[in-house]
């Protein structure tokens, strides 16, 4: 059976998560005690056989190598040496990639029907973006579509839904001819969304496949706290040595490994980073809290 390739965009930092995540690739971090990488290799690897390429960032070497040897020594690493925006890393190396392959945002929870997507991939002559509709399109980059799910265009966030309301999913299938034919026109740092999907777009070789489902960027304090929350949760509280008191009050909070919630603590809607001492009578309110 051919082994498919994929290229996992891992190089970002969640900055919106500080102190949590300092000094972390936004991928490395956990949901549920289980890493968002771990997570989107799972859930590949369940449909097909997939070969796992990550693009990382030459400052988060040490992490990811320890990863790589610790978790995972199936991955391969790629660094970057310097910031090569979203596509930099797949333009300046396209002549050691393979024919085709697939491409992702390595930060990003999918709730897709992932086969159907890579299935439909399979028949699309052109280079393919996975899409899903939202209700409302103005806070998005919108793809125009036109005759055979063809995309003609990219709107940045549109007074209205006139355009549509199918927006990237972070998926992709790309062939490598095809960037080849707007290589010319590409220049480092090099973006997917600005520089790569337009120009493929302009010269027709740029379709999508709609996914029903949805997906989940966890960089920020309320869809971090979402993603550890299940229906009918009150918190997410991790099992491996958490110290709480009985008379500490929780409420929509995540609270991480290693933790101690002395006595009289109230925590609402906030993030609780592992190895962190809550102290007697304080009261944390939407707050990322790190104190060790």
């Amino acid at each position: 059976m051919k082994m498919n390739e994929i290229y996992l965009l891992v190089g970002g930092e969640a900055t919106r998560l500080q102190p949590l995540s300092s000094g972390i690739p936004k991928a490395l971090l956990t949901i549920r005690g289980e890493r968002i990488i771990d997570k989107i290799i799972k859930q590949f690897s369940n449909v097909e056989k997939f070969n796992f390429n990550l693009i990382c960032s030459i400052k988060h070497e040490e992490l990811w190598r320890d990863y790589q040897i610790n978790h995972n020594n199936g991955v391969n690493l790629h660094f970057e040496k310097s910031k090569l925006d979203t596509a930099g890393y797949i333009v300046e190396n396209l002549d050691s990639l393979p024919d085709s392959f697939y491409c992702m945002n390595g930060d990003l929870l999918l709730n897709v029907d992932l086969p159907n997507f890579i299935s439909a991939s399979t028949k699309c002559s052109n280079s393919l973006i996975g899409s899903f509709e939202v209700n409302d399109p103005t806070r998005f980059g919108v793809l125009k579509i036109g005759p055979d799910n063809k995309i003609e265009k990219f709107i940045e966030k549109p007074k209205d839904s006139t355009y549509g309301n199918k927006i990237s999913l972070g998926l992709y299938h790309l062939y490598k001819k095809d960037i080849l034919k707007i290589y010319k026109s590409l220049e480092i740092p090099c973006s997917f969304e600005r520089q790569v999907f337009p120009e493929l777009s302009k010269a027709g070789l740029l379709n999508t496949y709609t996914v029903s489902g949805d997906m989940l960027d966890v960089g920020t304090l309320e869809s971090y706290i979402s993603a550890h929350v299940s229906k009918g949760e009150e918190n997410w509280i991790s099992q491996n040595n958490v110290q709480i008191s009985e008379s500490a009050t929780i409420k929509n909070s995540v609270i991480l490994d290693n933790c101690i919630i002395e006595d009289n603590v109230t925590i609402t809607d906030s993030i609780i980073s592992n190895n962190s001492i809550i102290t007697n009578s304080s009261t944390i309110n939407k707050e990322i809290i790190r104190t060790n």
